[in-house]
Parts: C-alpha cells; structure tokens; sequence
C-alpha cells in the first residue's frame, strides 16, 4: 500500500485520515504536504464548518517515516493550530511523536480508551518532534508530560486529566468526533470557533518548531 492522507466530505465536514498501514501509519514528506493543503482547502471552504483527523487500521501515526518530513510537519501543526474551522483528532491505537503532535496541535481531542500517547518520536527520539513536548507542556501538569514522555499515556488517564474531551470504545474514534462535531454545529459553533487574536498560535510555538530542524550532518545518508 502506498502513504497517502485520504480526505473525503462528509456532510459539512472534512475527514482526512493518516493511511500508511504498513509502517505504523507514519508520516511522510508528501502526506504533510498533502494535510497543509487540505487544510488551506477548509479556510477557503465557507461550507467545511470542521475537519476531523484520523488514522486508518485502528492506529493514528507512528511518528515520522522519513527525516525530510520534520519541516512539512512543522508547517501542518502551526496551520492546524491556525486553523478557522473546527479541528478534531480522533485517536484510537497509538499517536507517537509526530502523531501525538498532530492530536494535541487539534481544538478537541476524542480517543479510545486503550489509545496511547507517547511524545518520543522513534525516528528523532532527541528532538520534540512536531512540538508534542512542548504542546504536552500547555495542557498536562509536569510529572504526568514526564510519563507521557517515558511511557505513554493511554486515553482513559488522558481524559482524567482533561485533555481527551470524549472518551470511547476502541476502533469508535472516528464516530464518536463526527457526533462531536454535529453537536458543536447544531449549537452554533465550529467555524470561527473565536476571535482571530485568540486563536493565533502562540510566537513561543513558531520558535521552538524551528529549533526542531534536523541538520543535514545528522541525516543518514540514503
């Protein structure tokens, strides 16, 4: 199977789901490139009033397939972030470095139970990939960001600490953000979710992705 990010339209929402089965649903270069596009799509939508991330095979992402990905990854989690309409992860099975990054990067966080969030990327194990460390950092208090980082959070602990807005069964992620996102539309909410100057992604974010970089003397060659 090839690495794509699939979208499709359901109903007034964007569904773009992280197909890469074979390598634990990690990222390539082109699938962040195609999540940047696709939400460029959803600003200039009026009709997309949300979009929903999600991974194929009961598993979100695995972190990042190849280092040439880091620079497009930073670029997907400031535009999510940025994002006007709704934007809701939908986790089941693992969310690993960069994919941990892309959920916690989302408005709303819906996960199974038995998901798991782990902030090292296998890839790039020395650096906060995608900035989930430092997105961790914002939502989780300091002893549990330091287990997320050793060994992973599973979604019931995640929702206990009040970063999973809904919890589920697991392979019910998807599902379960779609209901989500109907209930934020039918009251009023999802695009636009607040002024401009309260959605801006904070400078401290744009700097610290940049330090993330990955210096061509550090990648193997190929």
């Amino acid at each position: 199977m090839s690495a794509e990010l699939q979208a499709e339209r359901q109903g007034d929402c964007l569904v773009l789901t992280i197909s890469h089965p074979e390598a634990r649903n990690t990222l390539t270069a082109a699938m962040c490139a195609a999540g940047l596009e696709a939400l460029s799509t959803a600003q200039r939508d009026a009709d997309i009033r949300a979009v929903v991330l999600t991974g194929t095979q009961g598993r979100f992402c695995g972190g990042l397939h190849q280092f040439d990905a880091i620079d497009g990854l930073n670029d997907w989690i400031l535009a999510l972030r940025d994002c006007a309409p709704l934007v809701v992860a939908a986790v089941d099975g693992e969310a690993r470095g960069a994919g941990a990054a892309l959920a916690l990067a989302c408005d709303l966080l819906v996960a199974a139970g038995d998901a798991r969030l782990h902030l090292r990327d296998p890839l790039l194990p020395w650096l906060d990939v995608g900035g989930s460390q430092w997105l961790a950092g914002q939502l989780l208090p300091r002893p549990a960001c330091n287990e997320a980082l050793l060994l992973g959070l599973d979604g019931a602990r995640l929702h206990g600490l009040g970063v999973v807005n809904r919890l589920c069964a697991g392979g019910a992620a998807l599902p379960a953000a779609l209901d989500l996102v109907d209930a934020a539309v039918a009251s009023g909410h999802g695009r636009h979710k607040a002024p401009a100057d309260l959605l801006a992604t904070a400078p401290e974010l744009h700097v610290h992705l940049a330090r993330q970089g990955v210096p061509s003397s550090q990648r193997p060659s190929v």
